[in-house]
């Protein structure tokens, strides 16, 4: 039973959260888009678990491949090669490439080891902005079995990026 209670509370605060974001991008008239690897698709499952979130959200790609952030990204194929896809710059250069494919006013990215033999997992994320700049990024200790770690990813990207918008002339 308690479990479910955190789980309840995790939930709201999410979607607390994203509609908070949701609000602010509305307020703005800017819109968001998402290119995941390490969150398999939970940041874009939370920026749509809002009413009326289509109006801010554009769309999302979860690129767990190295050929499609390659491709279909714009990720530089040295550098994926060199670091298997998992590096801040990578992370940068997927919300760079995302802004482009979504022609979104942001990009949310995230990139890392959910799980990881022998060493604690961790991710990267970054937030863009049009036409080409990004405007945060950095690096998240991750705990717990790999859902945990995709969630956390995710969690700490969006709160990074509402704590963002807040921080803007426009929040």
């Amino acid at each position: 039973m308690l479990a479910g209670r955190a789980d309840l509370r995790y939930n709201l605060a999410v979607k607390k959260t994203a509609n908070t974001i949701k609000e602010l991008l509305e307020k703005s008239r800017t819109t968001v888009s998402t290119a995941e690897s390490i969150s398999g698709g939970h940041l874009q499952s939370m920026l749509t678990a809002v009413s009326g979130a289509s109006a801010v959200f554009k769309g999302g790609i979860t690129a767990y491949q190295l050929p499609v952030k390659v491709e279909l990204l714009n990720v530089d194929p040295a550098l994926a090669e060199k670091t298997d896809c998992v590096d801040e710059e990578v992370a940068r250069q997927m919300a760079l490439g995302a802004l482009k494919l979504f022609k979104t006013d942001y990009a949310l990215a995230t990139c890392g080891y959910a799980e990881l033999a022998g060493g604690k997992p961790y991710a990267f994320f970054a937030i863009a902005q049009a036409p080409g700049t990004i405007l945060y990024s950095g690096q998240i200790e991750l705990s717990g079995n790999r859902v945990e770690a995709q969630q956390q990813t995710a969690e700490t990207t969006l709160e990074k990026f509402n704590a963002l918008l807040q921080s803007l002339p426009c929040g």
